[in-house]
């Protein structure tokens, strides 16, 4: 079982910041990210629409631009937002990464992003259309789909889409067939948000490849 530092160990550094990601490459086997377009255009890592809880300024992602972005700080870190080509950046070539499309209209610039990029990239997305693009201009691109709550055919949309992924919170993969399902039709599974060693160990006999925390955790 793999281990995925879930905005690069959120509960340990300052999320989705070059310093996080930077940090948790050293104990993870991936490193996770989430990515908007800003209003100047470029793609950023960041997880929410605002930037409000993160830097305590006011406003959206999509309305500021870059320059304006940069002008705050995470969590009172002195880290700044990131672009996504600053990002793909620090990470070693041998620790994987998961990147999360977190709005639409945005993965064709990520693809060209990936242009060059020696990791293993999987794009992941609760959006359908998104993860459908990507297919459509890549085929051999690795996409994985997110599954929300609300989502009552969970292997059957990831095949539909042709995924090699896909991600579910942990309680869906311990409490529903999802796990075997998914596994007999050859996905790739990640369970989130994780928090014990024994919650990990019980999601690899359920058949879990990687699981995503918050924090550093031993899997062996």
């Amino acid at each position: 079982m793999r281990l995925i530092a879930h905005r690069g160990f959120a509960s340990e550094s300052p999320e989705n910041t070059i310093a996080a990601v930077r940090s948790a490459a050293e104990h993870a086997d991936a490193v996770e990210f989430d990515v908007r377009r800003c209003g100047s255009g470029e793609l950023v890592v960041i997880h929410d629409e605002t930037i409000d809880r993160v830097t305590g300024g006011l406003g959206t992602v999509a309305e500021s631009s870059l320059a304006d972005l940069k002008t705050h700080t995470v969590l009172e870190s002195g880290e700044r937002i990131p672009t996504l080509a600053e990002m793909l950046t620090v990470v070693p070539d041998d620790v994987e990464v998961n990147l999360e499309m977190k709005a639409p209209g945005i993965a064709a610039d990520v693809l060209e992003a990936l242009n060059g990029v020696e990791n293993r990239v999987v794009a992941t997305s609760f959006l359908r259309q998104e993860i459908r693009t990507m297919r459509d201009l890549d085929p051999t691109q690795p996409t994985g789909l997110l599954v929300s709550r609300r989502l009552e055919s969970p292997v059957t949309t990831a095949v539909e889409l042709n995924c090699d992924v896909i991600g579910a919170n942990y309680w869906r993969c311990l409490g529903t067939r999802l796990v075997p399902r998914a596994k007999a039709v050859g996905l790739e599974v990640h369970a989130w948000t994780i928090e014990r060693p024994l919650t990990a160990a019980l999601l690899g006999l359920r058949g879990v490849d990687c699981v995503s925390a918050d924090r550093r955790l031993s899997l062996r």
